[in-house]
């Protein structure tokens, strides 16, 4: 009773990862019309060797020229639209959305984890 239980938890789980993934293309897509810039949303491997949720993110990237070849610049966590854009509120709204939905991804991802964990044969 208990594993049919987890398994069906567990399917809901999985499919509402993937309603929520849908959203996030979305509101990324969506940042990136409301960006002057040309902002890459890119998932980065952190390095650690045994680290189980790679790739992160994704993160906001802007690609630079730097002494004649192309680098990936970070934004960073606490990015803000740069002075003079025609939309900030309307971006920083999406932006705070986005966030959310990061968030929510994580936590079920987290809850995810722990009932295959227990659905596993010991």
């Amino acid at each position: 009773m208990l594993p049919e239980a987890l398994a069906k938890a567990l399917a809901r789980l999985e499919a509402e990862l993937a309603d929520l993934e849908a959203r996030l293309e979305e509101e990324r897509k969506r940042l990136s019309a409301l960006s002057p810039l040309p902002v890459y949303w890119r998932k980065v491997r952190c390095g650690k060797e045994r680290c189980t949720k790679c790739p992160h993110g994704p993160y906001p990237y802007l690609k630079v020229k730097k002494e004649g070849k192309w680098r990936w610049a970070y934004l960073g966590k606490g990015w803000q639209p740069p002075e003079g854009f025609t939309r900030p509120r309307e971006f920083l709204e999406a932006l705070s959305r986005y966030r959310a939905l990061l968030r929510r991804k994580e936590e079920l991802l987290e809850r995810a984890a722990e009932a295959e964990k227990a659905l596993r044969p010991r």
